[in-house]
């Protein structure tokens, strides 16, 4: 069996993808926005057009750094909640030992 680090470090697992049910919470809000969006786009002429795509890409692209950096703190608080748990906080903080 290959370590979920291996497959990480293959590329094989991301924390971007996911998979969905369309008929989920998740499935119906995307379903809603997509008709929206499709509504608007319809009422808009070709620069208007041109300025919401750029306004969704700057969007989806400040949503991507988002959970990229909440994937990052969660990492680290979820390590440093086991460090404590292996160490206790005195020692994880400033280093002391039980001697």
């Amino acid at each position: 069996m290959t370590s979920i680090l291996e497959e990480f470090a293959y590329g094989n697992l991301s924390p971007e993808v996911c998979t969905f049910r369309h008929d989920s919470e998740y499935g119906e809000v995307l379903r809603v926005l997509s008709l929206n969006e499709e509504r608007l786009l319809a009422r808009l002429n070709e620069e208007d057009k041109n300025v919401f795509e750029n306004y969704v890409g700057a969007q989806g692209e400040l949503n991507r750094l988002t959970a990229v950096g909440n994937l990052i703190y969660g990492y680290r608080l979820g390590l440093t909640m086991t460090a404590e748990a292996f160490v206790g906080m005195d020692d994880l903080i400033f280093g002391k030992t039980n001697n």
